[in-house]
């Protein structure tokens, strides 16, 4: 084995008491009580171990930009119109760096799956995609991480748009969302 987590609780074993939890090459191949082997091993002290948590709806390439967006009042706020005009500066090592951050955050705190949606148009372009693809194999080690590209301003209200969906998907997106407006 190449790790024991040691003195770990499980939800679904609670009555055992504390557990080790042997892995090998990433995955659980033992779970029971004072494991007898030679391996490296963290004491988890009684603390619970449990399945990642799944992230199914987040914004990498806009995580962080809160500080950018003009106020708006609350009877009238639009996402659309708050980051519209923030894209055209919006540089592939901004994206990355913003998301960078989030995706660290986010691991800390126990994700380890996430999709991810990401806006492409004219207005953009592929720099938020290329920015958030270009994380993935960097924290591969952590988390499994799918990207859903999507027109933020509708595909057909913003010409140009459709073409770059495509590229998107040629270029690795696995889904195309769209939002109900």
């Amino acid at each position: 084995m190449d790790l024991v987590i040691r003195n770990a609780r499980l939800t679904d074993r609670v009555s055992d008491g504390p557990l080790d939890i042997g892995i090998e090459r990433g995955r659980t191949v033992a779970i029971e009580p004072a494991l007898n082997v030679e391996a490296k091993s963290y004491d988890a002290e009684g603390r619970l171990a449990c399945a990642g948590l799944i992230e199914s709806h987040i914004h990498l390439d806009k995580s962080r930009i809160i500080d950018r967006c003009a106020p708006q009042q609350r009877t009238k706020l639009s996402p659309v119109k708050g980051v519209s005009p923030l894209k055209k500066d919006m540089s592939l090592e901004d994206v990355r760096r913003r998301a960078a951050q989030t995706l660290e955050q986010c691991i800390v705190h126990g994700t380890t799956r996430m999709r991810t949606q990401v806006e492409v148009d004219p207005g953009i372009g592929m720099r938020g995609f290329e920015a958030v693809q270009s994380l993935i194999a960097d924290y591969k080690w952590a988390i499994d991480i799918e990207l859903c590209v999507f027109p933020q301003e509708g595909l057909i209200s913003y010409p140009g748009t459709d073409e770059l969906l495509v590229e998107a998907l040629k270029r690795g997106a696995k889904v195309i969302g769209g939002a109900p407006r």
